[in-house]
């Protein structure tokens, strides 16, 4: 009845089918590919073109975004020397972006802006202020040293910058003493840097 299996799968799979599998026909060879001539130049491929993206928050002389309200505090022991830094945005002082020049002459900034747990007794030593402007941004980074009678008897750093200036909302704090390494993030409800 049916001459060969080929027209038998065709009537089964169906007639709308016919014209896609080819049914009834041999299949046309493909044509060779041409050849390209040597001397005919290759299309250069050009990249697109990405649109740069804004930038959201330009960056500080450390890297690290300018973020109103945030800072980073530094404590570090070397002998009987304690250095505290703190690095955070003008705005965090209560002065605006274009104040740099007011802060290089002032020098009660850092008056009662750390306060000491503990017998340690340190006195206060050197005090540095270091301000810079990065695009329309204004920083400062204040480091202040102590020399401390008995260091081993420091049991924690108090930031008193959240009372003094309520710009700062939360700082990144680190200890670094002889032994001991201790981080953790400062908010006016949790001031204090433990040393131990």
């Amino acid at each position: 009845m049916f001459t060969s299996p080929r027209v038998f799968l065709c009537l089964m799979i169906g007639v709308p089918m016919l014209g896609l599998v080819g049914c009834g026909r041999d299949p046309e060879p493909a044509a060779p590919p041409e050849a390209v001539a040597d001397d005919v130049p290759v299309p250069e491929v050009v990249a697109p073109v990405v649109p740069a993206t804004p930038d959201i928050a330009e960056p500080s002389a450390g890297g690290e975004a300018h973020v109103h309200g945030a800072g980073e505090f530094a404590v570090a022991v070397d002998g009987d020397v304690l250095t505290v830094t703190l690095d955070a945005p003008l705005a965090n002082f209560g002065l605006g972006e274009g104040d740099t020049d007011t802060l290089e002459v002032s020098t009660g900034i850092g008056d009662g802006l750390v306060s000491f747990e503990g017998g340690a007794n340190c006195q206060p030593g050197d005090r540095h202020i270091e301000t810079r402007t990065v695009g329309d941004h204004s920083g400062l980074t204040l480091t202040l040293s102590f020399t401390c009678a008995d260091i081993e008897k420091l049991e924690g750093v108090r930031l008193n910058a959240f009372s003094e200036f309520p710009g700062f909302e939360t700082v990144n704090a680190v200890f670094i003493g002889r032994d001991t390494q201790v981080a953790g993030v400062l908010t006016a409800g949790n001031p204090e840097l433990s040393t131990r």
